[in-house]
């Protein structure tokens, strides 16, 4: 049973900044985004140092050293019947449309090796096929990593056969408002039905049948316990570009804005990364 969290839900508390959803490209700066700033500034200092070789690695693959092209589902998003009362208001502002992509991270087609497997959201008003941002759009990226200190073994802990088989994590914490920072995880429902097949069969197979049901949940601790938020609902398949397609972990317009050393690493890294790969899909 999720636990219920002590969280305010005074309106003050739970609006969120409106500036953050006049664009979808937010400035990278410690009193925008990082909080504490000297921790902040530090990764993002540490982010640039590193970027040079993400940059390096995504030009000779033709893709981004993290996270490349995988199954795009136009989703829908519902607030799940569980979340405690404190959390509605929150859930309520990513009620509506996504975009979900899954994805291996470091091998781009085999999946005999071991991998870490990703899934990114893009809550937005709209389930047109496009792969532009819009004002007030919010990403969130996720990857079958639950700290930072254990990337090294979560190749190894990794279900790469399975999409649904896994939890997802945002690793750090995110603001949203609610007086205390919060870790965010995805949960799916279930693993795919199906033992054969690729994961992308696999996947697709489960959306299809209306039985890929993924639940976004919140915890104030790294390991729990969680609370369900909403429930992301995969439904047809996107025909979206998916190079074009770039997801940002600044993109805050529904006021969950990244905070920590880890998230202010991908300053640099993500954007010589994304710069480095091509921009259409050939």
């Amino acid at each position: 049973m999720a636990a219920d969290m002590t969280i305010s839900t005074d309106p003050a508390r739970l609006a969120f900044d409106p500036a953050a959803a006049a664009g979808h490209d937010q400035d990278f700066t410690p009193s925008r985004s990082g909080g504490p700033k000297a921790t902040f500034a530090l990764g993002v200092a540490a982010g640039w140092v590193m970027a040079p070789l993400f940059g390096l690695v995504s030009f000779a693959r033709q893709a981004r050293t993290f996270h490349p092209r995988g199954p795009t589902f136009h989703a829908v998003v519902t607030r799940h019947t569980s979340t405690p009362a404190s959390l509605e208001l929150l859930a309520d502002r990513l009620v509506g449309h996504a975009l979900v992509r899954f994805s291996g991270a470091l091998w781009k087609n085999s999946e005999n090796i071991p991998d870490v497997l990703g899934c990114a959201l893009r809550f937005r008003r709209t389930d047109e096929n496009s792969a532009e941002a819009s004002p007030g759009d919010q990403d969130l990226l996720f990857a079958t990593i639950r700290r930072p200190w254990t990337m090294p073994l979560s190749p190894f802990t990794t279900r790469i056969h399975d999409y649904l088989g896994n939890d997802y994590f945002a690793v750090s914490p995110f603001d949203a408002g609610v007086g205390r920072r919060l870790y965010l995880r995805l949960h799916p429902e279930h693993a795919s039905s199906d033992p054969t097949g690729s994961r992308r069969a696999r996947l697709a197979h489960e959306v299809e049948r209306g039985h890929a049901h993924i639940h976004l949940e919140v915890s104030e601790h790294p390991f729990g316990p969680w609370s369900p938020l909403v429930i992301v609902s995969p439904e047809r398949v996107a025909n979206v570009d998916g190079e074009a397609l770039r997801f940002r972990p600044f993109r805050d317009g529904r006021g969950m804005h990244p905070r920590g050393f880890i998230h202010a690493l991908r300053v640099g890294v993500y954007s010589t990364s994304q710069r480095a790969r091509p921009t259409h899909t050939a």
